[in-house]
C-alpha cells in the first residue's frame, strides 16, 4: 500500500513537473521595442524574409495611418522612419510577399491618388532598385465598394484578405483569390470552418498555406478579439481553434504575422485605447495545436 502511493507520488511528481517546465519554456507574449516601435499608437507589422527590417503602422497625432521601417541593428530595433509612398493618407495593413520584393497594403486613397475615399482598398507596391515604386491598385473585381484588407499572400502568388461585409468597417469575412497567370481569379469567401456571423479577419497565410491565422470576436474566447489558427488539410482549412491564453489576453488581440522561419508570431494587442505590437514564441504553440488538427 506504502509503495502503491509512494509511486502514486512520483506519477504526481512527474506530471506536475512536466506542466511546470511547460509554462516556464513558453512565455507570454512580450511587447516589441517600448518606446522605439510600440508606442501606444503601433500596429500591423511585417517583416523581410531575413527579419531584419520590420514595417509596421503608426498614427499621427493628426490621426493618419502611415507605413514605418525600422532595421535591426546589433539585435536590437533602429528608430523607425516612413516610407517613401505613405504619410498623405491612410495607408495600414502592409505585408510584404514571401520573396520580399512586393508590399501588399490597404489604403483609402484614390484610384487617382488625388483625394480620400470612404473605404479602403487592396494596393500593391514593388521594390525598384532597392526602393518602393509606385503604388498600384488591385483591379475592381476584388476592390468593391465596401473596404477590403490585411492582403496576404503566398510563394504561388495566391491572395487572402477580409472583405466587410457593409459599407465602412462593418462585420467582415475572409476571401481567398488564386493566382492566375499573370493576375488573380474571382474571389470566393471561406466556408464556416473559417468564417462566422461574428467578425473574421486580418487572415495571415504562411508561404507554403499550410496554416493560416486570422482574428474573430467570436464567442468562447479569452477578450473582445483573439487570434485563431486553421490549417489547410487535403485541399480544406480546419475548423479554427484559439491560439490560447499565451497569446490572446482579456483584452483585443489581433493583426497576426509570423516570421519566415515560423519562430515567431507577432500580433496587435488593443488596451485601455493603446495599440501595441507584441511578440510570442511560436513553434510550441504551433506544434500543439498542428497535433491535434
Amino acid at each position: 500500500m506504502c509503495l502503491l502511493a509512494f509511486r502514486k507520488g512520483q506519477i504526481l511528481l512527474v506530471f506536475l513537473t512536466l506542466i511546470s517546465t511547460e509554462l516556464v519554456a513558453q512565455k507570454k507574449a512580450e511587447l516589441v521595442a517600448p518606446g522605439i516601435i510600440s508606442t501606444g499608437q503601433d500596429y500591423c507589422t511585417t517583416l523581410t524574409p531575413k527579419g531584419d527590417t520590420m514595417y509596421f503602422v503608426r498614427t499621427s497625432e493628426e490621426g493618419v495611418d502611415a507605413i514605418m521601417i525600422s532595421n535591426l541593428i546589433n539585435g536590437k530595433w533602429g528608430q523607425p522612419r516612413q516610407v517613401s509612398f505613405t504619410g498623405t493618407f491612410n495607408d495600414t495593413d502592409p505585408l510584404l510577399t514571401p520573396d520580399g520584393k512586393s508590399m501588399y497594403f490597404m489604403t483609402n486613397r484614390n484610384a487617382d491618388q488625388k483625394g480620400w475615399k470612404e473605404d479602403f482598398d487592396i494596393w500593391v507596391v514593388d521594390l525598384v532598385d532597392n526602393d518602393w515604386g509606385s503604388p498600384y491598385r488591385l483591379p475592381d473585381f476584388i476592390n468593391t465598394s465596401f473596404t477590403e484588407g490585411f492582403p496576404s499572400t503566398t510563394s504561388g502568388g495566391n491572395l487572402y484578405f477580409f472583405r466587410a461585409n457593409k459599407p465602412g468597417h462593418s462585420e467582415q469575412d475572409i476571401w481567398y483569390s488564386e493566382k492566375v497567370g499573370g493576375g488573380f481569379d474571382i474571389p470566393q469567401k471561406l466556408g464556416n470552418q473559417i468564417n462566422t456571423e461574428k467578425w473574421d479577419g486580418h487572415p495571415f497565410v504562411s508561404a507554403n498555406e499550410e496554416f493560416m491565422i486570422f482574428y474573430s470576436n467570436r464567442d468562447g474566447g479569452y477578450g473582445s478579439c483573439d487570434l485563431y489558427i486553421s490549417f489547410l488539410k487535403n485541399g480544406e482549412w480546419t475548423k479554427a481553434q484559439n491560439l490560447g491564453p499565451t497569446v490572446n489576453s482579456e483584452h483585443c488581440d489581433m493583426v497576426p504575422f509570423v516570421s519566415r522561419d515560423n519562430q515567431t508570431l507577432y500580433f496587435t494587442r488593443i488596451e485601455d485605447g493603446k495599440r501595441n505590437i507584441f511578440q510570442v514564441s511560436f513553434e510550441r504553440i504551433f506544434n500543439r495545436l498542428a497535433s491535434l488538427k
